[in-house]
């Protein structure tokens, strides 16, 4: 009997392993530093590449599980949905990313740094990282603090980016 037990626990333990039940699986995708996300966004524009960009952010499935309930306009008095949320939301970073390429891309900008200026927000299950200021580097030298970004989201000691700023 105790044997079965032991089975059934270890056979659980298997399948909740290959359906992914643990970090990554909250995280696809994700990144392992800020500077990581930094350099993936630059390279992104260096090659006008609007997919990788694209990746660099929170899919619509994260932001309405584990994202959106967490912030007061999800409850009342507002009340609004997840899906009006992230369809603003995603706009935004859409209009975003294509200024961002129009302006920035293809320059062959160096990554420099990711910094935050505004205050950290924690919220049950994540951090919310404001105020991003991406600073690059121009071949020519110059130095350029670039405000393209939103938020960066950080769980489980992995980041991922939420938005870009229209």
């Amino acid at each position: 009997m105790k044997w079965r037990v032991g089975a059934g626990i270890i056979l659980i333990i298997i399948l909740a392993i290959s359906l992914g039940w643990n970090k990554s699986g909250v995280w696809r995708g994700s990144y392992n530093s800020l500077e990581h996300i930094g350099q993936v966004c630059v390279n992104a524009l260096n090659h006008g590449d609007a997919d990788e960009l694209h990746r660099l952010r929170v899919s619509r499935d994260e932001f309405l599980s584990w994202i959106w309930h967490e912030f007061p306009a999800a409850h009342p008095p507002n009340n609004f949905p997840g899906d009006f949320a992230w369809a603003n939301l995603n706009k935004q970073s859409v209009l975003g990313l294509r200024k961002s390429l129009r302006t920035h891309g293809g320059k062959d900008l160096t990554f420099v740094d990711l910094r935050f200026g505004e205050l950290t927000e924690k919220y049950n299950g994540f951090t919310l990282l404001r105020g991003s200021v991406l600073t690059v580097q121009t071949p020519n030298g110059n130095t350029l603090e670039l405000r393209i970004l939103g938020s960066v989201v950080k769980k489980a000691g992995r980041y991922k980016l939420l938005s870009f700023k229209e």
